[in-house]
């Protein structure tokens, strides 16, 4: 005989949980199926350890730049062993953790492979399970590069892993996998190389920050090639060679790792979308309407098997959505506000519109920004960077927010309350910021959009 819930979630990531845990609030019956570790990706081979290391080699960099002004004596040597030790044991509390709060809202967990055989249907470990509703989260996969050599490149997941730094690391994919992983490598002492197809990195963010981004990596010894075409991967006598072209000639890189992180595509294992009739874009990604919900009635798909924002609060933000509609809402998910952080060394953080996206959209559109060098907290922590804030001059609306430098993917925070609640000037010059703080370059920023900054020359 078939178990009967109320809701069945095929997928533990951090869209699947927050589905199973506000679904149980509501005194639903719910069971959630994982085929490997709970909590996805993310806590376990992205955002958390990717995190963990990231953390380390900032304060290594602190450490060595406090050493060259005198103030240290010595930068001293580190353990990447207790660091990935460190990373590893963090990653267990977490899904402890977890399991642990899915257990205390009598969410059922079963691991293996769930397969969906019809609306209502899934199969696991040969038992059958039903449910009026079902939320699709399996996440999404990385993308096997389609070149000679690519069986020596190694994975996001292994490269959290490595038991030493490689001296030397090639990176192919400039996004913010790759990005990310660079920054951290290179603050271990990897001599680091990314080559990027496209012709500027992270090309939907706000250009003038992305380009004191690109220079501020570089600074640090990050060699960063764009628009060339990746072709081969050899092993050599030496470790391996990267090949690619730029502008029609050929170049090569020595390295001992090469990272594959040329992004990632829908997890449809359990999912026969053909044969279930669930409707498909061109990347392979589940079609949802508004709603959240598939062609399919009744089953609901979240997360990076959606495509959009592939980020672990957008899937938290459509797993509350979807559940808040099975249970007899109509709620529409509004992504205009949705925070974008890439963790690199320097950090970016955004949200809202770009300026070239606002005037494409046909506001009036005017801009203000700020300096980290003209705040008194960053220069006491010694951070660098620049805030930058869109605005509609007719209406003074804020309609973006663009931060580069330490504290960005924190200050984000008010930002994206700023944009969600379409801010105006008067509201900002009514807004107290404690002092000293990185926070008060937002309201610098926001005012100087109409002149109005009071500490900018």
């Amino acid at each position: 005989m078939a178990e009967i819930y109320d809701l069945i979630v095929i997928g533990g990531g951090p869209g699947g949980y927050v589905s199973a845990v506000t679904a149980a609030k509501k005194n639903k019956k719910v069971v959630l199926f994982e085929i490997k570790s709970l909590g996805g990706t993310c806590l376990n081979t992205g955002c958390i350890p990717t995190k963990y290391l990231l953390d380390k080699g900032k304060t290594m960099e602190k450490i060595i730049a406090l050493t060259e002004q005198g103030i240290f004596k010595d930068a001293g040597l580190f353990s990447f062993k207790k660091i990935q030790e460190g990373k590893t044991r963090i990653v267990r509390k977490l899904a402890d953790d977890l399991a642990s709060l899915l257990k205390a809202h009598k969410v059922n967990v079963v691991q293996g492979l769930a397969e969906l055989k019809s609306a209502c249907v899934v199969i696991c470990n040969g038992i059958e399970y039903r449910a009026k509703d079902v939320i699709i989260a399996t996440g999404s996969q990385a993308v096997t590069l389609p070149l000679p050599g690519a069986e020596y490149a190694i994975d996001s997941t292994r490269a959290l892993t490595l038991e030493s730094p490689p001296a030397r690391m090639a990176i192919i994919g400039g996004g913010v996998i790759g990005m990310e992983l660079a920054s951290a490598y290179q603050a271990f002492g990897t001599a680091v190389t990314v080559v990027e197809m496209q012709d500027e990195l992270f090309p939907g963010e706000e250009k003038k920050l992305v380009n004191l981004l690109t220079a501020a990596l570089r600074k640090r010894s990050i060699r960063i090639t764009t628009g060339v075409n990746v072709t081969n991967i050899k092993k050599t006598q030496d470790g391996l060679e990267l090949q690619y072209s730029e502008a029609g000639e050929q170049h090569a890189v020595q390295a001992d790792a090469v990272l594959a992180a040329a992004g990632r595509k829908p997890n449809l294992q359990g999912i026969d979308v053909e044969k279930l009739a669930i409707e498909i874009n061109q990347k392979g990604e589940i079609i949802v309407d508004e709603h959240m919900q598939t062609s399919l009635p009744h089953v609901y798909a979240i997360g990076d098997v959606i495509g959009g924002y592939q980020l672990a609060h957008a899937a938290y933000a459509e797993g509350e959505c979807a559940v808040h509609n099975i249970l007899g809402a109509d709620k529409k998910l509004d992504l205009t506000a949705m925070p974008r952080c890439i963790y690199t060394l320097p950090s970016y953080a955004a949200v809202g519109m770009t300026s070239q996206k606002a005037i494409e959209a046909g506001y009036e559109v005017t801009t203000g920004s700020f300096s980290y060098a003209a705040n008194g907290m960053a220069l006491a922590e010694g951070a660098t960077g620049m805030i930058l804030v869109v605005a509609d001059r007719k209406t003074t609306e804020t309609l973006g927010v663009h931060l580069l430098g330490d504290g960005a993917p924190e200050l984000v925070s008010v930002a994206t309350v700023a944009v969600a609640c379409k801010m105006t000037l008067p509201q900002w010059e009514k807004l107290i910021i404690a002092h000293p703080t990185l926070s008060e370059m937002l309201r610098e920023a926001a005012l100087d959009c109409f002149g109005a900054a009071i500490h900018k020359l």
